[in-house]
């Protein structure tokens, strides 16, 4: 009995051994995840409309739109821009910083339309691009604004295309 005692001491022994000395190789949980789809104007970064032009549509999303199709154009205010010309419209719309974590963000606001639309932070210095980059420090608002470029457009000819924004944690390269 002493023996078979002995064995199973001596086996209890090498698996705790042996269990110790492994690596760690898989664990299994379920967690509940819960992501609220909200409109662009209280999301944790979100987008917000300044100018009468530039709206959150009823899903969500928000629109630049300088055109009789506005929700918020009204008889009598012009129809879209004139040919030939060149407009700039500052603080269309501000991005802010609203996440939790108290740092920074670069955002990234890329436009994939024609080139004669182009973006600027802040105030218009001359300079604008399809693609801008900004730090958004936590709590902050940056205006976005545009810049219209209608040479050798014609009327009836309309510009369209696509924003996309795209965020990293901390401050744009560069920037602090």
């Amino acid at each position: 009995m002493n023996k078979l005692l002995g064995l199973m001491l001596l086996l209890a022994g090498l698996i705790v051994v042996t269990a110790t000395s492994a690596d760690f190789a898989y664990f299994n949980a379920d967690r509940q995840v819960k992501i609220a789809i909200v409109p662009d104007d209280v999301e944790l970064i979100d987008l917000k409309p300044i100018q009468p032009y530039a709206y959150i549509t009823q899903n969500g999303m928000l629109v630049i739109d300088l055109s009789e199709y506005n929700g918020n154009w009204v008889d009598g205010y012009g129809m879209g821009v004139s040919p030939d010309s060149l407009y700039v419209f500052e603080r269309v719309f501000g991005v802010s910083n609203h996440l939790w974590e108290d740092v920074p963000i670069c955002m990234s606001i890329g436009y994939d339309g024609p080139e004669e639309l182009t973006f600027f932070v802040g105030e218009y210095t001359g300079t604008s691009g399809d693609t801008i980059e900004v730090t958004i420090n936590p709590g902050e608002v940056v205006e976005i604004g545009m810049a219209i470029n209608s040479s050798g457009l014609v009327d009836g000819d309309d510009i369209s295309g696509q924003l996309s924004f795209y965020a990293i944690n901390g401050a744009c390269e560069g920037e602090e």
